[in-house]
């Protein structure tokens, strides 16, 4: 009798097994498989974007034409966007200096003058190197010398087409050719800098040019490797781990990736982190935490790189966290330029059902006059607090409201660790 109770018992705990093998637990779109990614090892190495080009051509032959993808390069009249002449002049109040930027033939110089009376009393030339910005916003421009980089003090806005001081520089801030271009900055505009001379603030080994796949997917060695070796991966049913694969991780871990860059602030570095140790697929926090300043009466503020921020605030967000997030309206391989703007409003249209003219309470003759646009309305361009000139989308969606100056009531209500809800 013991016997068959204990064979009974094995036979109604394997029922419970297999039937809870067959249904699975409840699906939660936040749950996830915690896949150990080859190349988050530190070993693994980065083979830049001419390896990737090789499998992926047809991306990246996309790609490059995107925002990310002309984020830098060699200073020369194809990457530049600046319209300058012989009447480009810039003018430094603060300090009687002059900036003309000058072409002489395909390279791109800088002169630095003061004229005293009728006099020029001094004057500097200096080689720029590289372009930094797609030219969507604007064009900054670098300077090397032995692998140091600084930046040079002109930009060109391109939205104004207008020369003026990059941001930081105005208002009798200009540290002229002082500036030191750092891990923080190069690690964000450009692809991994791998080769940054570590003890140092602004020396590097070699440049990149522009942001490329590795900064999404992570270094690319592992992966190249396994594919070498005939191991191939049925991505439709698994996930390979020598890569990352973005839209492979939990919505969470996707803003993790685009918070990276996508979220600037005051950063604070974890104990013993660099810019360097984050990779796609790890959670931002485990590397540093980003502060932005909250303020009573100011909520529609914004600062350029805070599109995470902002999308996180909207109530489309709020409301569907799980399955909404950055690649739902943009694709990061294409071009903003070459998106069509019936693929935004099916995004929208995915939660609210039909067409805009059908859903949007405005008026007809308002919604023509916006071609049915439903990001004119809900995510208007208007200009950042920290980068003069220019305009872009601001990522909180809400529904429009009349704006109130409310300057001279904004208060100071603390500062927000937005990517860590229990900074240290």
């Amino acid at each position: 009798m013991r016997t068959k109770a204990i064979w009974v018992v094995v036979l109604i705990s394997s029922l419970i097994f297999g039937l809870a093998q067959c249904y699975g637990p409840t699906e939660n779109p936040n749950a996830y498989e915690v896949v150990a990614y080859l190349n988050h090892n530190d070993t693994v190495k980065y083979v830049g974007i001419e390896t990737c080009k090789q499998c992926h051509y047809d991306i990246y032959q996309s790609f490059v034409h995107t925002g990310m993808g002309s984020s830098f390069g060699v200073a020369d009249s194809t990457k530049s966007v600046a319209h300058i002449h012989e009447h480009s002049i810039l003018e430094d109040v603060y300090h009687n200096l002059n900036y003309h930027p000058y072409w002489l033939e395909d390279s791109l110089y800088l002169e630095e003058f003061r004229v005293v009376g009728n006099d020029t009393t001094y004057k500097k030339t200096q080689r720029i190197d590289y372009v930094i910005g797609s030219g969507q916003h604007t064009n900054s421009h670098l300077y090397e010398v032995n692998g140091y980089l600084y930046q040079a003090p002109f930009t060109w806005y391109a939205q104004k087409g207008k020369l003026d001081f990059p941001p930081g520089f105005e208002d009798g801030n200009n540290t002229r050719f002082s500036r030191k271009i750092g891990l923080e900055c190069s690690s964000c505009h450009n692809a991994m800098p791998e080769h940054f001379q570590v003890g140092s603030i602004n020396k590097y080994k070699k440049i990149p040019a522009a942001i490329d796949c590795e900064r999404c997917h992570g270094p690319g060695e592992a992966h190249v490797k396994k594919i070498q070796r005939g191991d191939i991966t049925d991505t439709s049913k698994y996930i390979d781990n020598s890569i990352v694969n973005i839209k492979k991780l939990p919505t969470e871990l996707q803003f993790e990736t685009c918070m990276r860059c996508h979220l600037q602030g005051n950063t604070v570095l974890a104990e013993g982190k660099t810019f360097l140790d984050f990779k796609p697929g790890m959670k931002l926090s485990e590397v540093m935490d980003v502060y932005l300043p909250r303020y009573k009466g100011a909520e529609d503020q914004f600062i350029m790189a805070s599109h995470v921020d902002r999308f996180k605030q909207s109530k489309c967000f709020i409301e569907s966290a799980a399955t909404f997030n950055c690649t739902s309206c943009h694709n990061p391989h294409v071009s903003v330029k070459f998106t069509k703007q019936q693929q935004f409003n099916n995004s929208c249209a995915s939660c609210h059902q039909g067409e805009p003219k059908h859903e949007c309470t405005n008026e007809e003759a308002l919604l023509a006059e916006a071609n049915y646009n439903c990001v004119s309305c809900h995510m208007p361009a208007s200009g950042s607090i920290d980068i003069p000139h220019v305009s872009v989308h601001d990522h909180k969606i809400q529904i429009p409201e009349p704006k109130i100056d409310m300057n001279n009531f904004k208060v100071f209500l603390g500062l927000a660790a937005i990517n860590n809800v229990n900074p240290s």
